[in-house]
């Protein structure tokens, strides 16, 4: 559909045409539809705003869609006080807000260590406005090269299928909260061209440019050699963290359907030969639902190849095979395999 033409497909009826309808207001709408579990029709959103391409193509869009899908739509930022224009940018952030007749929450940081920090303590605020306001979605502005751009960084961290299949378009924040991503079909050249195409006042962030950030070094010299080997590699990555996190929600279920052929009333003991009789990715993903469940912690990759081996020689004798984070161990007796919580 092209520019100025009027949607079709909208929930329940046709609609009037809306103003500069271009391809990208098509794609998402279309997405939409497709999966509406993300933005359900009349859902109240909050909107995470930055004012840089992504998120700025993200409101405009949401914001031109919203009389087909009949949100109500408010906006958070986050000034984390890291940038000296960060007090501008926000103030940007309002004035388009207000421009565009959106209610627009602003947040300001005390003093955040570093981009974990930062991230974190925008997640938290999110939340805590969420709640306040109401809001069943929060919603950001992630792409499709936000997407490859975690794939390799997980890669490279030795990540398994979970953490190569992570950004998913929906999760869980907090009971009755959740976070939506519903750009992720389009890549970063796409919202660019769209803030374009629409005239969007683009607010730069120079920490984009930090090479001391490993994700900015993804983003400026791996992803473009990687375009350069084949022009729809983010495309093809993103689709490969799709399928992954797919398979690993798979993997999830028939592991904890094992596992209560396993265990009982949460039992912290578990019969090797069970485990031993499993495929190996499987057995795995048991072990580490298992531990996790009694201690809230992941096994390491060495610690659960180690577990892994020794499925196939039980231990006749009482001994320790692996200590854990938290005082936990895991110990052969009696011919199973027990979690105890010893001394840190």
């Amino acid at each position: 559909m092209g520019h100025g033409s009027s949607p079709s497909g909208s929930p329940g009826q046709r609609v009037q045409s809306i103003p500069s309808w271009s391809r990208w207001h098509h794609r998402l709408h279309r997405s939409l539809l497709a999966a509406p579990q993300l933005l359900p029709p009349g859902a109240a959103l909050l909107v995470a705003v930055s004012g840089g391409q992504d998120s700025l193509c993200l409101l405009r869009l949401l914001q031109d869609l919203q009389r087909l899908h009949h949100w109500s739509l408010q906006v958070f930022h986050g000034d984390h006080r890291w940038r000296p224009d960060s007090a501008a940018n926000a103030a940007h952030v309002q004035s388009l807000c207000a421009t565009w007749g959106l209610p627009c929450h602003l947040e300001v940081a005390d003093h955040l260590p570093s981009e974990a920090a930062a991230r974190q303590w925008r997640y938290d605020r999110a939340i805590a406005l969420c709640r306040h306001l109401g809001c069943g979605q929060l919603v950001t502005g992630h792409t499709a090269t936000d997407r490859a751009e975690t794939l390799l960084f997980h890669l490279c961290r030795g990540s398994g299928s979970r953490g190569l299949g992570s950004l998913r378009p929906q999760r869980q924040l907090a009971p009755g909260l959740q976070l939506i991503r519903p750009l992720l079909p389009f890549s970063r050249q796409d919202t660019l061209q769209c803030c374009q195409a629409l005239k969007l006042p683009i607010w730069p962030d120079a920490s984009n440019g930090d090479q001391r950030l490993a994700r900015n070094r993804i983003r400026q010299r791996v992803l473009p050699e990687l375009e350069q080997v084949n022009g729809a590699a983010v495309a093809h990555m993103a689709a490969c963290a799709q399928q992954l996190a797919e398979e690993s929600d798979l993997l999830d279920q028939l592991a904890r359907e094992a596992l209560a052929t396993m265990v009982a009333n949460q039992s912290t003991s578990l019969i090797p030969q069970a485990l031993a009789a499993l495929p190996r990715a499987l057995a795995s993903r048991c072990l580490v639902h298992w531990i996790r469940d009694h201690t809230g912690r992941d096994p390491d990759r060495r610690q659960l190849n180690q577990l892994l081996l020794s499925l196939s020689h039980p231990k006749t004798t009482d001994q320790t095979m692996a200590l854990l984070d938290g005082g936990w161990r895991l110990r052969w007796r009696g011919g199973c395999i027990h979690l105890q919580r010893g001394e840190p």
